[in-house]
């Protein structure tokens, strides 16, 4: 359907490829992420809605 639609043929396999090596190793749980930002940033990590609340005046 994508190379009928005008998708190049190296595309569409790229897409194959990514997907196909997700189902391979899937990405981290929320859990497992959630234990990545601390030993990033050396501080816990925050909900979006924090980080929005946050930065608010940023966007005003």
């Amino acid at each position: 359907m994508w190379l009928r639609d005008g998708y190049p043929e190296n595309f569409v396999d790229w897409m194959f490829a990514i997907w196909a090596e997700s189902v391979r190793c899937p990405a981290p749980r929320n859990e497992e992420w959630a234990a990545v930002v601390p030993r990033l940033t050396g501080r816990p990590g925050r909900t979006f809605a924090r980080w929005a609340a946050d930065h608010a005046a940023d966007f005003r």
